[in-house]
């Protein structure tokens, strides 16, 4: 099918771009930015910052990036949907409902969150409970609750695939997508992220399609990066790196993304600049042309 290739976009006087900042921008010219989308030559992009009580500024940001041709690929919204104080998980699950209906309103491919952690310091705190059976229900419930409450009628709600959470595997996905059981709930997936052992970092060409066999219909969107592993050591250690300077074979990547028979986002993440984002969709669109996949 298509693959709608994109990424973050820098404006002048806006940074929210940049690795440690929110994936869309802030800015609030949304020709400015749907152009800046067409002018780097993405299909895709995320969505800008908006808010969903603003109506109008909801609609000007969605109309700007169609007229563009422009596809805004995700809402993100990074909280703890398991945080242990009850009070707070309660306000992430609100929060998350809402980036869901901004979604819907934007016309986004999907809005995405982590099937969260139960340690108390972060979602991105380790815990063996991640794993079991109260992890696995709990994020059930969770997606069933959110899909339910936000009634999205074009966007779709994904979990993040985190290798320290419930959503570590295809194969753990495959089951979350059965047991929740719901039109609106979609695969994203991030190849980097479930490159967790050796064997998956030197043949995540294989990974990757083992991944599509199991989850196809259901992807909606994916991230683009790479991942490094340091040799000469007795433990595994995995770095995120830029495209291009990892294992990742993109040329399988791409080409199973492209022939699933819906079409998938492909956004780029985690640089801090905008000349290494023009470098690394070089490098994509590169092994694009290897793999005769047009972005």
């Amino acid at each position: 099918m298509t693959v709608l290739f994109g990424g973050p976009v820098f404006l002048p006087a806006d940074s929210s771009a940049g690795r440690n900042q929110s994936h869309g921008s802030s800015s609030l010219d949304f020709e400015a930015l749907a152009m800046k989308h067409v002018e780097k030559g993405f299909k895709a992009g995320y969505a800008p910052h908006v808010d969903l009580d603003d109506h109008a500024q909801v609609k000007e940001a969605r109309v700007a990036f169609e007229r563009a041709g422009v596809t805004i690929a995700e809402v993100q919204c990074w909280n703890n949907l398991l945080d242990p104080v009850p009070a707070v998980r309660s306000a992430n699950l609100e929060a998350t409902v809402r980036a869901i209906a901004l979604a819907d309103e934007l016309g986004a491919v999907c809005a995405l969150n982590t099937a969260g952690s139960f340690a108390a310091e972060s979602l991105n705190h380790h815990d063996p409970r991640n794993f079991g059976i109260e992890a696995f229900d709990a994020a059930v419930e969770t997606a069933r609750y959110l899909i339910d409450e936000a009634k999205p009628k074009r966007t779709k709600f994904a979990f993040e695939a985190l290798a320290m959470h419930v959503t570590d595997g295809p194969e753990t996905m495959e089951r979350l997508v059965e047991a929740v059981d719901r039109p609106a709930f979609a695969v994203h997936i991030d190849l980097v992220n479930w490159v967790s052992s050796p064997r998956k970092y030197w043949f995540n060409g294989e990974f990757i399609r083992e991944i599509v066999a199991r989850l196809g219909p259901h992807i909606v969107a994916a991230h683009a990066k790479d991942i490094a592993m340091e040799d000469n050591c007795d433990t595994v250690r995995l770095e995120e790196v830029a495209p291009g300077h990892g294992q990742i074979e993109y040329p399988a990547y791409l080409g199973a993304l492209a022939n699933l028979p819906q079409p998938v986002t492909l956004l780029m993440e985690h640089l801090a600049t905008e000349a290494e984002y023009d470098a690394a969709a070089e490098y994509i669109r590169s092994e694009a042309r290897v793999a005769n996949v047009p972005l």
